[in-house]
């Protein structure tokens, strides 16, 4: 026999967890003084400034772990971490939520007198309700004897599905007696319990790439997700060994999957946005896009859907061939029977489809070109970018924050495999300052590199004082130019347009207030959290920083990146003449003046 928290302790150290985050409250504390009392456990017990950034950090952990888990106290701190929880689930990634509860004696008197204790809406079932459409598994533990049972399940479907589960467990059960860990846990079936199509899926997959004869390859996030990246180059070498046309085959990746594969591979021709009209531009009439492991988020496509008789998109345990569907298809399995049957054929003749100059054009400079910029001028996102292209190496990891800082990273190349992180679904600001945390702890060999937004920075902040208390190196880099910047562009995208136009009322056309933020001296955050902190306001200066960061290997940095109010990336520029904001659509007009 053992007990509840040993239980799930156990459990938790055979799954290969190592570092834990949250913020403590009295209703986990059993279980946390039960990992304390180990010294030979493995699992750490880390402190975090808030529940979002512990959230976050768990959720970047389990990115490169295969398993992250955040405590938290009851309703409280449970109800900030829905929207990490949320990501996490969207995004399909491995955390545990370990939640602690009333006891069974203040939920009865709670019931029956209506007497309310801390943390409690009078609702018992308020939190598990509240989780248990953004978890793979929620279960309520009240009982001992069942405990056993519940977490393993729980644990069992976080293997399964890749997405989070929650544990609920009441405060009085923790150190009650259960039953000790028997077996080891797996993930489920591993395959579908169905009748598998990956045989018919490759082979339709086949005939229509030998009759498109034009081929482009899309790496997608379940390649790192699963494990698969190794599968996906031999899938690619095989193509291309079979293969007599003298244009061999080539892949892209998006935001979402930017750096599943090296981004130094001699395949690789880019990291875009696959809008419909791109789609176009790249396979045309007699082509086909294969999206391997591939997810049509709205950051990847554009908000656009991209199914045609042109693609074949793998993924989510299914295929879609042009117009035929296979949903009984685990992309383990598929990637198999396409290298199987790839091999068997004698020849084929596939020409490799390639980015032609339009969509190469925001791509960053090769790490042999020397800037050629005033070191005077100010910074802004491309030369920002342009730096940070040559500056990065094999050892850092890239973690971008949603908006801009997430749309003109793309063109930053990353050579180290899984050297990119950004929350590219979910997309929530913030996210990259939290996961910053997770990113360093689970990789101690490498240095933590995050780009974000002032706006965004706004949410997370806290999370630079984490990152010195753990001792970690991260560098934090926040682009401030004092507005929510992508909220604007959404809305009414004029003030960032060259000319703006003239709609003869100044709501239109300028920065609404709304979107304008605190002013912020952010390179001072430091005096308060810890590690060093910086502002640059010219290209000298940020290349300044840069070499001090590099000569400074044991130390946190935050770097205010100072940048006109209205600076955009190249690619946001591009767009913005054309674009359409929400207040623009139904009359370009709107608001006359006036009528406030």
């Amino acid at each position: 026999m053992t007990t509840v928290a040993s239980y799930l302790k156990q459990r938790l150290e055979e799954l290969g967890l190592e570092q834990m985050f949250g913020v403590a409250g009295n209703y986990t504390a059993p279980f946390l003084d039960t990992i304390l009392a180990d010294p030979s456990s493995p699992i750490k017990i880390g402190g975090n400034a808030n529940e979002l950034c512990a959230g976050y950090a768990a959720d970047a952990y389990a990115r490169f772990k295969g398993i992250g888990a955040v405590y938290v106290t009851y309703s409280v701190g449970a109800f900030s971490l829905l929207n990490t929880i949320a990501g996490s689930y969207v995004e399909k990634v491995p955390v545990v939520l370990i939640n602690g509860a009333p006891t069974n004696k203040e939920d009865a008197i709670e019931k029956n007198t209506g007497l309310l204790y801390s943390h409690t809406t009078g609702y018992q079932l308020v939190d598990i309700h509240m989780f248990r459409p953004v978890t793979a598994a929620a279960e309520r533990i009240t009982n001992a004897q069942q405990a056993p049972y519940q977490i393993d399940s729980a644990l069992t479907a976080m293997l399964t599905k890749h997405q989070p589960v929650y544990l609920e467990i009441s405060e009085d059960v923790w150190r009650e007696c259960c039953h000790t860990p028997q077996g080891t846990l797996a993930s489920g079936t591993g395959k579908q319990v169905t009748v598998s199509d990956a045989d018919i899926a490759a082979q339709a997959t086949l005939a229509l790439i030998e009759k498109k004869s034009n081929v482009l390859l899309w790496a997608g996030i379940e390649l790192q997700r699963f494990g698969l990246q190794d599968k996906f180059l031999a899938l690619l070498e095989a193509l291309n060994t079979h293969n007599q046309s003298d244009k061999p085959i080539k892949f892209v990746t998006s935001a979402l999957s930017k750096s599943v594969v090296s981004e130094s591979h001699p395949a690789f021709e880019g990291c875009v946005t696959l809008s419909q009209s791109t789609l176009k531009e790249l396979v045309g009439d007699d082509g086909c896009l294969i999206g391997i492991g591939a997810w049509t988020t709205g950051k990847d496509t554009s908000n656009q859907d991209i199914r045609s008789e042109h693609t074949i998109l793998a993924a989510h345990q299914g295929v879609i061939a042009g117009a035929s569907y296979f949903p009984s298809v685990e992309l383990d399995d598929y990637l198999d029977k396409m290298i199987e049957l790839v091999e068997k054929r004698p020849a084929m003749r596939l020409k490799g489809l390639r980015l032609n100059a339009s969509l190469k054009k925001y791509q960053s400079a090769p790490k042999s070109h020397i800037i050629n910029e005033s070191l005077t001028g100010e910074v802004n996102y491309d030369s920002l970018y342009r730096t940070l292209g040559q500056w990065i190496n094999q050892d850092d990891i890239l973690v971008v924050d949603a908006g801009f800082p997430l749309i003109g990273a793309q063109s930053v190349p990353i050579e180290a495999r899984n050297g990119f992180v950004a929350q590219a679904s979910w997309l929530s600001i913030g996210y990259s300052v939290g996961a910053g945390t997770g990113v360093g702890l689970a990789n101690p060999d490498k240095r933590a590199i995050v780009v974000v937004g002032d706006g965004a920075f706004h949410e997370t902040c806290q999370a630079v004082a984490d990152q010195h208390a753990y001792g970690l190196n991260t560098v934090v880099f926040v682009i401030a130019n004092g507005i929510y910047g992508i909220e604007q562009y959404l809305v009414n995208p004029n003030p960032f347009r060259e000319p703006p136009k003239d709609y003869k009322d100044p709501l239109l056309d300028n920065v609404y207030q709304y979107n304008k933020l605190p002013n912020w001296q952010i390179a001072k955050l430091t005096d308060g959290f810890g590690g060093e902190g910086r502002k640059v306001e010219n290209l000298g200066q940020l290349l300044a920083v840069m070499e001090e960061i590099r000569a400074t290997p044991d130390k946190n940095f935050l770097v205010e990146v100072v940048v006109p109010e209205t600076c955009v990336p190249a690619a946001i520029a591009k767009e913005a003449n054309d674009a359409v904001g929400e207040d623009e659509i139904e009359n370009p007009n709107w608001p006359p003046a006036g009528k406030f």
